[in-house]
């Protein structure tokens, strides 16, 4: 049962897990592959995913987009696409998006998991996915902000992981369209 007192909270948590791993400075973490980083945060989503999917079935979904965008770095964020996170949620894109971070070859998995996926929802990936662009940037950049001070004063490492990620979820874009052109054939 979500409990509108405590989302808050949780919600902050979750944040703070599935960023750590790329844009902290995070002991030992320095040195990591950006690939080995993007499945720290889908090992840190794992934790939350039973939250996530419970919290987009019930009522107060609304009232927790309103709380991220209060967070900041979600001002962009319209009812359309809470509507189409919750529908990626519910048919279990919050999986499959796991599942692609955990992977070795995290491309295939993508494309492997997409094609399980409602087709409503394949057809959905490449604006949820380019919207995500810019919620990223949007989010990181205010992050950066809050906890470096500014963009430049972030350490380099850790502007590098935003870049590297931002080409990464770009390179799904390409493949979520390769996608549907193949359904359309």
């Amino acid at each position: 049962m979500i409990n509108p007192f405590t989302a808050h909270a949780k919600i902050t948590r979750m944040q703070q897990d599935a960023l750590r791993s790329l844009y902290t400075v995070y002991p030992g973490f320095e040195t990591m592959r950006h690939d080995w980083l993007l499945a720290e945060t889908g090992r840190a989503l794992t934790a939350h995913h039973g939250y996530i999917e419970e919290l987009c079935r019930s009522h107060f979904v609304a009232m927790v987009f309103k709380i991220v965008k209060f967070l900041g770095g979600a001002e962009r964020l319209t009812e359309d696409d809470i509507a189409r996170f919750t529908s990626y949620v519910n048919d279990g894109g919050i999986r499959a998006m796991i599942q692609m971070l955990l992977a070795a070859n995290k491309e295939q998995a993508f494309i492997d998991e997409l094609q399980r996926l409602p087709v409503h929802i394949q057809n959905n990936a490449p604006l949820m996915l380019n919207k995500s662009i810019d919620l990223h940037g949007d989010f990181i950049a205010g992050f950066f902000n809050e906890t470096y001070g500014s963009i430049d004063n972030t350490p380099l490492r850790l502007r590098e992981n935003y870049e590297l990620t931002r080409k990464f979820i770009c390179r799904l874009v390409v493949l979520a369209e390769e996608n549907l052109k193949q359904h359309r054939s």
